[in-house]
């Protein structure tokens, strides 16, 4: 029993950081798929159609991101719906803003 008890108040130390971690693990997820996705799409269509081609393709990691966001202590869920649009202008923003690749 004495052995259980400082595991799992090192389970409740360490729970906060795996929390930001995984708002952090699914931000780089969200990101790593529209700079895929973009990087695919800009090489045949104007780099704002690719931007919000990729923004529409990648819902998936971006509800997992924003899932992540509402469990932190400093916001709920009303909060991640009313910033959403501001994050989505943002990665657009973003990913239009990036460098062109070269053709050859």
């Amino acid at each position: 029993m004495r052995r259980v008890l400082p595991l799992i108040a090192l389970a409740l130390l360490a729970a906060p950081a795996r929390a930001d971690e995984s708002a952090g693990t699914r931000h780089a997820a969200w990101q790593t798929c529209l700079d895929e996705t973009f990087a695919e799409q800009a090489r045949t269509t104007s780099r704002s159609y690719a931007a919000t081609k990729a923004v529409s393709h990648c819902r998936e990691p971006e509800a997992a991101y924003l899932a992540a966001l509402s469990t932190s202590p400093m916001l709920d869920g009303e909060d991640v719906s009313r910033i959403r649009p501001a994050l989505i202008a943002r990665a657009r923003e973003r990913l239009i803003g990036l460098p062109r690749l070269s053709a050859l």
